[in-house]
């Protein structure tokens, strides 16, 4: 039986505190009793570009999560995101994170996540060409996975084509992340800061024609196995078109104008 997407989050659509205002447009899996467990999820997402400031970001991305201990949230995430406080620029980038506890390192700027030896894909690398509304559509496939030999979180990113493994982050980095069965979410977020205006968030159009879109969504079980996800059409918030999915499933979806 494929999973349904189904993880119990706050409806409202955005936070707000004195670092600024995160949107997010997102669905998700959360582990129950009565239902195969997860240790990975893949996905495939168009990726675009836009000329922000210091103080804007956005972006879209695959997570996986366990928060067993309140003080110790374990996090991998992967995909693309504009930040130009970050790397200083408006490119679009390969993005990874890692959160253990309180402690979040993104990429390559602090010890963590391991790149393999034959990889020319490094996290931070920048994306180029992006998707346009008025032209072809560029595509990133990531993947966060748990390798069943190592217990090491693999991630895995190809462009325009298949997903290959690019490097992990070792178990030892995670507490509970290590040995449970994980949350899973996908979508796409935007941030501002201070007084900025919110930057788009997917393509930067609502539905039908020009949304941003998530498609080829699977998740990976405790034997590696891979568990696509039903097909059928739906929407995040009207920010995101998600396909292969069941869609009687849960949304955490951002306000429809900050597509």
């Amino acid at each position: 039986m494929a999973p349904i997407l189904d993880v119990n989050l706050s409806s409202s659509g955005h936070e707000s505190n004195q670092a600024g205002t995160l949107y997010l447009a997102v669905y998700g899996w959360g582990p129950s009793d009565n239902a195969i467990t997860y240790y990975g999820v893949e996905a495939t997402m168009d990726v675009y570009g836009f000329n922000l400031e210091h103080g804007q970001q956005t972006g879209g991305f695959i997570s996986i999560y366990n928060k067993d201990e309140a003080s110790a949230i374990n996090n991998v995430i992967a995909g693309w995101n504009i930040e130009p406080e970050s790397y200083n620029d408006s490119q679009t980038h390969f993005s990874t994170w890692f959160t253990q506890g309180s402690n979040a390192c993104p990429d390559m700027r602090c010890p963590g996540f391991e790149s393999v030896f034959s990889s020319e894909i490094v996290p931070g690398m920048v994306i180029n060409p992006v998707s346009t509304t008025s032209s072809d559509k560029r595509y990133i496939t990531v993947r966060v996975s748990k390798d069943q030999i190592s217990g090491d979180w693999q991630v895995y990113y190809g462009f325009n084509g298949e997903a290959r493994l690019t490097g992990y982050y070792p178990r030892s980095l995670f507490t509970s992340l290590s040995n449970k069965p994980v949350t899973i979410m996908f979508g796409g977020y935007a941030l501002k800061k201070g007084h900025k205006p919110s930057p788009p968030m997917g393509s930067g159009n609502a539905p039908i024609k020009n949304a941003a879109s998530f498609s080829g969504v699977k998740f990976f079980d405790a034997g590696g196995n891979t568990h696509q996800i039903n097909s059928a059409l739906g929407y995040i918030s009207n920010c995101y078109r998600v396909s292969d999915f069941e869609h009687d499933g849960f949304f955490y979806g951002g306000p429809g104008n900050f597509c």
